[in-house]
């Protein structure tokens, strides 16, 4: 059984509605972060949470939009994620609002957080990163690898994963090279996966892309180097 509750907390006077999910048994549980796609908080990102609940962490799949600003359409959520994903230094004070909810929690491990983001939430993910957070690791699945502001020696201090589309349209090559070479001067250990035959959105069932075998062939991969941090 998971255990899973609405998490309220507040950001800017933006209201936030997270969604807590427990594995069975007695905390402090290691915990994941995790971020959602450009689409908001839906079903998809519930059941990525799921599946790190029944892998034994605790996980708080953030509203990293607010409950007033969910987008009901396509054309509603490529709006809204501009927002943050045009200013990296808001959408870095929102994911470290969202990691301070989490380690706020009594069932949490605030010592062993991991955090995990898809396509957009990927780019949360190495945003909050880049802010010198406490994680034990952070991991990005076809997320945005672009920076605003990239880091200098010592400004990161976990590890990384980065899992890569190759020939991605919305993540393109040269976004790659930036990341490659920020993370490389700045002396920060990351690994990279990059995948041909694949599709931006590979591991979202709600997704054209969606492809099973390659999402379950990364949920080894993630899983695997997470529970190596």
């Amino acid at each position: 059984m998971v255990i899973k509750c609405k998490i309220n907390h507040i950001h800017l006077d933006t209201e936030l509605e997270s969604i807590l999910l427990l594995p069975d048994g007695k905390g402090p549980f290691p915990a994941v972060l995790l971020f959602h796609e450009y689409t908001g908080l839906t079903e998809a990102t519930v059941d990525h949470a799921r599946r790190l609940a029944a892998a034994g962490y605790a996980v708080l799949a953030v509203d990293f939009y607010g409950v007033r600003n969910r987008p009901s359409t396509i054309d509603e959520a490529r709006t809204t994620h501009r927002i943050y994903r045009n200013n990296r230094l808001l959408m870095r004070e929102r994911a470290k609002a969202c990691l301070a909810a989490l380690c706020g929690q009594p069932d949490i491990d605030p010592s062993r957080v991991y955090a995990l983001g898809f396509s957009f939430g990927g780019g949360a993910a190495l945003e909050l990163a880049r802010t010198g957070a406490d994680l034990k690791g952070a991991a990005s699945v076809y997320g945005y690898l672009d920076t605003t502001h990239p880091v200098s020696t010592k400004d990161i201090k976990c590890p990384l994963l980065v899992v890569h589309v190759n020939s991605d349209p919305v993540v393109p090559e040269e976004h790659l090279h930036m990341f490659e070479n920020e993370m490389n001067d700045a002396g920060v250990e990351y690994e990279l996966i990059r995948l041909d035959d694949a599709q931006h959105g590979f591991a979202n069932p709600e997704d054209e892309g969606f492809d099973e075998r390659l999402a379950e062939e990364m949920w080894g991969k993630v899983l695997g180097w997470i529970g190596e941090k």
